[in-house]
């Protein structure tokens, strides 16, 4: 098997290598032109969210240019342009510490890794049926070692971590592109095109990216869905990635039997609506069979596509990528925008259908009787899928498992936080979470309500904020999804936390989704009863956020030593803070604060919706709010003790 192995990569590995890094460079451009559009462009720069979306169907589609260059530079350059220049784009984005050159170069990169792929699969079409293998597999190579590194990062990209050393890995990669490309042309020959029959397996390309990136190569939602630590996690994906490779390669002599194509994409479709709430192992076992599948229509993709035409040029390979490549963008807007704005169409609803338009494209381009044949596969793609099972198996060995403080509280009391964390986006728009743990250390803290947690959504840069943050500060978590399994509220302890209950907010008809984390955490001789939150933000939404207010005095119901923190998006007079402050519970910082106790915006806060309440028979004091903009809320910080 060794021998084996060593053969095939001495004869494909160059071929295999700069694809795989390709769309290990693409993977990390698409994540950070997605959240510079968000973070950036939207929040730091005020671009209204529906005017994101031409500016991002202009990106993807510069993919229609791929015709344009292939027939001017021709191939060999092309794929020097394309793939030589995304190189040099990622080097540069990498040194790179502004959210205006971050945005930029993502644009850049992106557009050349859009440009690369139909060029190469021209490239290997002209090949032959052999080389249009060793391209499909290689695209599913590159997202798993891309997956693989991510959760390595611990799921902050190399993009969020400067230093020499992130440079060093991106420089190596980098070198290591050119270097195999400098091999690759040689071989390069005039790129073909298919009819369109054949080439319809490219259209259901960007449905399949949008469901790869969103579900089977989203590390954040298998934690969330599982209920596992990042290790597991994703020692789970990868092994689903191997275990894909390896039937993708068996079963596509059943996926050119139409019967059988409708048959796992029908299997596909109820997989995928059974991953959008969390279940354990039952989704464990969805998420591995499902990626199976998918990865089963991935390699069919690019086999159906490299199917021997004598047709000159690219324009209808070109022609049918890009349009993938718009449904994907405008998918991935619409399934995030959907929270946000009433455009009709749930978020959830959009990964079915992308599920249905993989299946269609592929059973339709199966009617054309040209389509190579798979031929024989090897293992090697397999097991270097599986040799990558060792950067989780690493992870679980440094990962640290957080001590609870075993004392009782000490009439000093403990210090508590609420903070709104902003997705971890700083308001330069820019992913900085290790400014934020600086923020929370220096505040000693021990009992933290966090609010804006993501778990992998791919507009905050598919970052999983609660294992982060979790390793980072060694604390313990409550995890309180909201909006969907991904993002939400989230409460740490350095004391131990007995008991914790996860509710709805109403109503159940808004966008964005609101609950609340209820917990007793044992700080020695009393239990506390803390409650972490987020209200309705939007400016119409008082009425809602009444009826909030008053879900959660219900859950207070009285009890006694009662801490109650979070985002209330409503300011101190209006009716709804009025409302808990009839009921009994004590705004902290209306009490001690220094007026004003402003805290949005963070970079010129000029009013307050951030709270911290307790109830009368718990004492405070030292409350404070620390300025700074590692998030666009400011944070609020005080002392509880239990009064005698």
């Amino acid at each position: 098997m060794i021998d084996n192995l060593r053969e095939d990569l001495r004869s494909e590995g160059k071929s295999w290598g700069v694809s795989i890094l390709m769309v290990v460079f693409g993977m990390q451009m698409i994540r950070l032109l997605l959240l510079s559009f968000v973070g950036y462009l939207r929040d730091s720069q005020d671009v209204a969210s529906l005017d994101l979306a031409p500016i991002a169907i202009g990106v993807f589609a510069l993919s229609f240019l791929a015709a344009l260059l292939n027939k001017v530079a021709g191939t060999r350059n092309s794929l020097w342009i394309t793939a030589g220049g995304l190189a040099v784009v990622r080097v540069l984005e990498q040194i790179s510490d502004t959210a205006t050159a971050d945005l930029y170069l993502s644009m850049v990169g992106v557009a050349l890794f859009l440009l690369y792929i139909p060029v190469a699969i021209g490239n290997a079409r002209a090949q032959g049926g052999k080389a249009s293998k060793q391209l499909g597999i290689a695209f599913l190579l590159g997202l798993s070692l891309d997956s693989a590194l991510f959760i390595g990062l611990q799921t902050l990209d190399l993009s969020w971590r400067p230093g020499i050393f992130s440079l060093v890995i991106v420089l190596v990669l980098s070198i290591a592109l050119v270097l195999w490309l400098k091999d690759a042309v040689k071989n390069a020959k005039s790129a073909s095109d298919g009819n369109w029959t054949v080439n319809l397996g490219l259209l259901a390309l960007g449905p399949w990216m949008f469901l790869q990136l969103l579900i089977f190569q989203n590390i954040g939602l298998y934690g969330s869905l599982i209920g596992v630590e990042l290790p597991t996690a994703g020692f789970l994906l990868i092994l689903g990635n191997a275990a894909g490779i390896y039937f993708a390669s068996q079963l596509q002599r059943y996926v050119s039997n139409l019967f059988y194509t409708f048959l796992l994409g029908a299997s596909l479709l109820l997989l995928i609506l059974q991953v959008s709430a969390p279940a354990g192992l039952l989704s464990a076992i969805w998420l591995l069979i499902g990626q199976t599948i998918s990865f089963t229509f991935g390699l069919s993709i690019f086999q159906q596509s490299g199917a021997k035409q004598e047709n000159e040029g690219l324009m209808r390979s070109t022609i049918l990528f890009g349009l993938g490549q718009i449904i994907f963008v405008l998918f991935v807007f619409v399934y995030y925008a959907s929270y946000d704005l009433a455009i009709g169409i749930g978020a959830q609803s959009l990964l079915p259908v992308a599920g249905v338009l993989i299946v269609l494209g592929i059973m339709l381009g199966h009617r054309d009787s040209s389509m190579a044949a798979i031929g024989s596969v090897s293992t090697s793609p397999t097991i270097l899928a599986g040799s990558l099972l060792i950067i989780p198996l690493l992870l679980a060995l440094s990962w640290k498992t957080p001590k609870s403080i075993e004392m009782p509280l000490n009439k000093d009391g403990l210090r508590v936080m609420d903070y709104n964390l902003h997705n971890g986006v700083n308001t330069d728009g820019r992913l900085d979470p290790e400014a934020l743990a600086v923020v929370i250390e220096n505040s000693g803290a021990d009992i933290i309500a966090f609010q804006e947690v993501s778990r992998g959504w791919l507009t905050w840069g598919g970052m999983d904020m609660l294992a982060w943050l979790s390793q980072r500060l060694e604390m313990n978590y409550v995890w309180g999804p909201t909006a969907d399994a991904q993002w939400g509220n989230a409460l740490f302890s350095r004391y131990p936390i007995t008991n914790s209950e996860l509710l709805e907010l109403p109503p159940d008809d808004v966008l964005l989704l609101r609950g609340h984390i209820w917990a007793q955490i044992d700080v020695g001789d009393v239990s506390l009863n803390v409650m972490a939150t987020h209200f309705s933000h939007r400016d119409d939404q008082g009425p809602e956020r009444v009826l909030q207010a008053s879900a959660l005095l219900s859950t207070w119901n009285n009890a006694p030593l009662t801490i109650v923190m979070g985002d209330l998006n409503a300011e101190p007079e209006s009716e709804e803070m009025q409302l808990l402050r009839d009921n009994g519970l004590i705004d902290i910082s209306a009490e001690i604060g220094t007026q004003p106790t402003y805290t949005y915006y963070s970079a010129d806060p000029d009013h307050q919706i951030d709270y911290i309440y307790v109830s009368s028979d718990l004492g405070f004091s030292d409350f404070s709010i620390p300025q700074t903009r590692a998030s666009d809320h400011l944070p609020l910080v005080s002392t509880i003790f239990i009064v005698d």
